[in-house]
């Protein structure tokens, strides 16, 4: 299958499979193999990162955090999900060529690595480690690869001998290499990156570049990342859809088991095992303002509490909020949510590429002031995709108050009622794709309450 046939198959899944003409609640959960086809290979908008790079005057990025390594090369080291340091880096060049290079420990790679890397897609330069040193101190080579012994008592299996021909097919080429700094050392060089300006997302990656070319300019990547990373490619679109379907879906089913008496933890397992059918990760679940999975509470008749579901899907999050009525609410959160629902109606029509974050929020709370609404509502936007909140960056940097809408964005605007004494708590939530000349949902929309 070809990259578009995929993406074509992953599309259609999400939007006929998970939405349909049958209610969101009475789907019934998919079988393994109603789930898309695997979309293999790079997820970062590489045009973007160019444009960004290019901006604040760097030459290539070096990403050694799990999820940034996937983000670059589509391949999540299982080793990255043990508390154990990155043993592998991803190198994203500036420009068209030569863009991409990943730099790894020999066995991790055969063993953890290789079933998801095409060798003739980008190359791998493998370190095993040093067979002794010589008088002068420098290493006599590199250790050969290691494979599982072969018994031969049976022949071995696809699996297996991918992995043997990926890394030998990446020695051959690129060669072998006894340490790490050794392997980013090659790359470098063969990439013309050994005087450049790189920045780094993990301070081992930057130790290692230090090591192994002294010339770099090394500088943190998490300012560039938190620019990139909004902009979404095609294969991350795709991924939001069914994210964002799956998650929506979840939300639905798990909402089934709620009754007078029932139990708030109870409906957030509901939601992380709904969601895990449909191969997704349940990430958090807000309930009645609660989002401690320890809290627990009884839904009672006449209750109105908010909802903020998110789970993932190959790293990619869906996220929903919405409020549920236990029967007939109170008759000012009725009209709280109708407020709610009318202002983000007049937001939602107006998203589109130019309007900066700031804009939002002003725009949702004009359209309460116009209605003569006097509600208190954040209408807070944020990037979705990797993270719950792609643009902010985790090194301490300031709010990107710069930030305008472009094509390929997927954004939230998040409406929770921010007061009490209204009869209990309201959300509403909703993602939407950002495209040439306006904006599209790409979960339902129609439902903006809930009632069971």
């Amino acid at each position: 299958m070809n990259r578009r046939d995929a993406l074509g198959l992953l599309a259609a899944s999400s939007s006929v499979a998970m939405f349909g003409t049958v209610p969101l609640a009475a789907q019934a959960a998919p079988a393994t193999s109603d789930l898309p086809a695997p979309l293999l290979g790079p997820r970062m908008n590489f045009a973007q990162a160019d444009k960004v790079m290019k901006a604040l005057g760097l030459d290539a990025l070096i990403l050694a955090t799990g999820l940034n390594f996937q983000y670059a090369t589509g391949i999540r080291p299982v080793i990255s999900r043990m508390g154990y340091p990155p043993s592998a880096l991803a190198i994203v060049k500036r420009g068209e060529k030569d863009r991409l290079a990943i730099v790894g420990a020999a066995f991790s790679y055969y063993y953890t690595m290789a079933d998801m890397h095409d060798p003739a897609s980008f190359p791998a330069y493998l370190y095993t480690a040093p067979v002794g040193t010589l008088a002068d101190g420098e290493d006599a080579g590199a250790a050969p690869l290691y494979f599982f012994p072969d018994r031969e008592e049976a022949p071995v299996d696809a699996i297996e001998q991918h992995r043997i021909d990926a890394s030998k097919t990446a020695v051959r080429e690129q060669g072998d290499y006894a340490t790490m700094s050794d392997a980013l050392r090659a790359a470098l060089r063969d990439h013309g990156l050994s005087k450049a300006r790189i920045a780094t997302d993990h301070p081992r990656a930057q130790r290692l570049l230090t090591q192994a070319a002294p010339a770099i300019a090394a500088v943190d990547a998490d300012d560039a990342l938190r620019r990139i990373r909004p902009v979404k490619s095609d294969v991350e679109i795709e991924l939001m859809r069914h994210a964002s379907a799956g998650n929506v879906v979840a939300a639905h089913e798990a909402l089934q088991i709620v009754r007078a008496g029932g139990s708030y933890r109870d409906l957030r397992a509901a939601f992380f095992a709904a969601a895990a059918r449909r191969g997704q990760h349940g990430v958090f679940m807000v309930i009645d303002r609660t989002s401690d999975e320890q809290y627990d509470g009884t839904f009672r008749d006449g209750q109105a509490f908010l909802i903020d579901c998110v789970s993932e899907y190959q790293s990619y999050h869906g996220d929903y909020g919405r409020t549920v009525f236990v029967g007939e609410p109170p008759k000012p959160m009725r009209q709280a949510t109708t407020a709610m629902g009318d202002a983000w109606d007049r937001v939602r029509e107006k998203l589109r590429p130019g309007l900066a974050l700031a804009e939002i929020t002003a725009m949702g709370k004009t359209a309460l002031r116009n209605a003569n609404k006097r509600y208190n509502v954040s209408f807070g936007p944020h990037s979705v995709g990797l993270f719950h909140t792609d643009h902010t960056g985790s090194t301490g940097l300031p709010p990107r108050t710069d930030m305008v809408l472009e094509p390929g964005m997927i954004i939230s605007v998040d409406c929770p009622l921010l007061e009490t004494g209204v009869g209990g708590s309201a959300h509403l939530e909703d993602l939407m794709l950002i495209t040439a000349d306006g904006a599209e949902p790409i979960n339902p929309i129609d439902q903006q309450t809930i009632t069971v």
